[in-house]
């Protein structure tokens, strides 16, 4: 989403929009199922498909095939119309709520030219997600934790800037990372030992980039990790959306019970306020807020369907806005 009323989503080997924040309409079509997709404004945007990047600089009346690096972007970042960030290649691609993220082997790729044109890029080793908001630093998440990239005229350096609490060497693990403003980030660590209905998830946040704070957590796998932190939406990763440097929304993932719980978070982290819930929904994707009351999220229901549902009071109440069968789903 780009503003109350204007928005994008993906899937279903389709892109679809809305003009209202209500109503939503295919404006795509393709033989390739749609992964990701990153606006910048209400005009210029991009779309990740499994083997192919589009573009757009008319608000998606029109979409043009653009450039890949030697192995298939799997997401990317931009923060103008020329300068973005992408993450490609890697072995064994899965979606993790919302983000397209490979398992190991990625790289970094950066492009000048709206992403005509890729270039490798110096950075740690399997990197999964990427997020900027100035063109000279930049945050990278990898299984070991949170990088901090700075790029120069000489190159790129890149330092831990947070590392993983609960790193499990042998285990999948996955960093979800969102920017918030210069200097201000918020991470989702998912990931490692489940149990049953129950699997590891870590939230932080930092404002200025260097002192961060433990946010929520998933009270029964990680226990004994950070005692003291307060216990996140549900048992399983949530999703979550970036409001500004002091506040995100959690949409937390319940299978055992089948709905998925909203929780503000609010002042850096440092206050959680519990809204409503979003019934016969299992799994969460995508969430996008705007602001603390107006926010949409991609659930799956028990019937597999996918449906965006959006709320207008801060997750206290929700209404289905688009819902695709399984069939159409791909």
């Amino acid at each position: 989403m780009v503003g109350p009323r204007l928005g994008w989503a993906v899937g279903s080997h389709a892109i679809f929009t809305t003009a209202d924040g209500a109503h939503w309409t295919k404006q795509y079509a393709s033989t390739e199922e749609f992964v990701g997709v990153d606006f910048i404004s209400a005009t210029t945007g991009w779309a990740v498909a499994t083997r192919s990047l589009l573009g757009t600089t008319d608000g998606g009346r029109s979409w043009h095939q653009l450039g890949e690096p030697p192995t298939p972007v799997r997401s990317v970042h931009f923060i103008n119309p020329t300068l973005g960030w992408g993450i490609a290649g890697g072995t064994d691609p899965q979606q993790i709520h919302g983000w397209l993220v490979p398992h190991d082997g990625a790289t970094m790729v950066v492009t000048y030219d709206g992403g005509a044109t890729w270039r490798g890029l110096g950075s740690p080793s399997n990197p999964q997600t990427a997020c900027f908001t100035e063109a000279s630093q930049g945050w990278v998440g990898t299984a070991e934790g949170v990088y901090l990239l700075r790029m120069t005229d000489q190159g790129s350096t890149w330092s831990l800037a947070l590392p993983r609490p609960d790193r499990e060497q042998s285990l999948p693990q996955v960093t979800l990372i969102e920017c918030a403003a210069t200097h201000a980030l918020w991470v989702l660590f998912v990931g490692g030992p489940s149990a049953m209905s129950h699997s590891p998830y870590i939230a932080y946040a930092t404002a200025d980039g260097s002192s961060w704070k433990a946010v929520l957590k998933e009270s029964m796998s990680e226990g004994q990790i950070l005692p003291g932190v307060p216990a996140g939406p549900d048992t399983y990763p949530p999703s979550f959306s970036v409001v500004d440097a002091m506040n995100a929304v959690f949409i937390g993932d319940g299978p055992a019970t089948n709905v998925a719980q909203c929780v503000i978070a609010g002042n850096g982290g440092a206050t959680l306020r519990r809204t409503g819930r979003i019934d016969n929904a299992p799994e969460s994707f995508g969430a996008a807020f705007t602001s603390l009351t107006a926010g949409w999220v991609l659930i799956r229901n028990t019937g597999g369907d996918y449906v965006i549902a959006a709320t207008a009071d801060g997750g206290y109440h929700w209404s289905q806005q688009l819902a695709v069968p399984p069939t159409s789903a791909g």
